[in-house]
């Protein structure tokens, strides 16, 4: 057993203390799922003897709005109002480490800003495009009027290419222009070649339109508007979501707020009882605080779980999901497993072996 006064560095083993106490506070995030299960244990019984398939559809259509993405969506309802207001675009950049949920974010912003069919208009409040394999002004303006689903979208130089995008951005009513990986830009280009992406989004910012243009990357994303003191005033904003950890009682109450949410959401008919104390504590390793791994290990240990023929995930099923998502990796160091150390798994051939020692949320689980 990992003893939870003895997880923490010196000087925050109180973050646990304040777990048993968050569970009576008022809920901070709150859990899309396609067939609305809640955490009333009538919708939860039916899920008893329910088929995988049907199990696994509702687990990936679940959505946690936790702080970081209420942050971002605060944050839009009222620049996009200012851009109402100014009728003109600015910009704005979203950060986040690997794994923290960023795709799912914007997944989840196209749902709040959908295409609406009409009889005589299709609007496209919300157009989301991928930093191109090779990013140059040009092949960025393709990407956008490929997603925009312009059918000359491969046509014209790059002075051309913009032109059209501000004629489609006013016809179509867009609202959010979303740059996904955005760090592939300094990733693949030189200095010049970062700049003068930078010009071409500093130009889609002056296209007459009222919205956002919002630049969506991890930290490295940041030098292209840092390249660039023009683009620098366009893009003051910056946003970021959270690597969630347990090394200060702030952090302890958002992973466990987290944790809680998503378990009363699981397509079991008992509660799993993920924001427990020990177990949160064997998530945050198995995981690093990353939404991508949490939601892949919880669906795998999903499968175990109902192949067990039982209604609530126990250590069992999560050290099995751990084992089926990372393979060979699991073998050097599987955190729910009766001999896990406790230590974070970021040793050569371990599942973060990638990340190191970053944020110092977790060590030597035997101090």
């Amino acid at each position: 057993m990992i003893a939870a006064e003895s997880t923490l560095p010196p000087g925050e083993n109180e973050a646990i203390g304040v777990l048993s106490r968050v569970g009576s506070e008022q809920m901070l995030m709150q859990v899309d799922a396609r067939s609305g299960v809640n955490a009333t244990q009538h919708t939860r019984d039916a899920w008893r003897g329910r088929k995988l398939t049907e199990r696994l559809n509702e687990m990936k259509g679940i959505f946690v709005r936790h702080e970081g993405v209420q942050a971002v969506e605060e944050f839009l309802e009222q620049e996009l109002l200012l851009r109402e207001a100014e009728q003109q675009a600015n910009g704005a950049l979203l950060t986040a480490p690997p794994g923290a949920g960023k795709t799912w974010l914007l997944k989840h912003l196209q749902r709040m800003y959908p295409i609406v069919e009409m009889p005589t208009r299709t609007t496209q409040q919300m157009v989301c495009f991928k930093v191109p394999k090779a990013p140059t002004p040009k092949s960025m303006g393709t990407a956008l009027l490929k997603a925009m689903r312009d059918p000359l979208a491969d046509y014209g130089d790059s002075d051309k290419k913009v032109e059209r995008i501000g004629i489609l951005l006013r016809e179509t009513g867009v609202r959010i222009v979303a740059i996904d990986d955005f760090q592939d830009v300094p990733a693949k280009r030189r200095e010049r070649g970062v700049q003068a992406i930078s010009f071409w989004i500093r130009d889609l910012c002056d296209l007459p339109f009222p919205g956002v243009v919002l630049a969506v990357g991890t930290a490295e994303a940041a030098q292209v508007r840092d390249n660039n003191d023009q683009i620098k005033r366009r893009m003051t904003a910056t946003l970021s979501l959270p690597e969630f950890g347990i090394a200060s009682k702030d952090r302890a109450r958002s992973f466990k707020r987290l944790l809680s949410q998503i378990d009363r959401a699981l397509p079991l008919a008992e509660t799993s009882g993920l924001s427990e104390p020990e177990m949160m504590i064997r998530l945050y390793f198995a995981t690093h605080g990353l939404m991508s791994y949490l939601m892949k290990l919880l669906l795998r240990s999903l499968v175990r779980t109902v192949q067990r023929g039982a209604e609530r995930m126990e250590c069992q099923d999560l050290e099995a999901g751990f084992r089926d998502l990372h393979q060979v990796s699991a073998l050097a160091g599987n955190p729910f497993a009766a001999d896990f150390n406790g230590k974070e798994l970021i040793e050569p051939g371990q599942v973060f072996c990638h990340l190191g020692r970053r944020n110092g949320d977790a060590q030597d689980a035997t101090r």
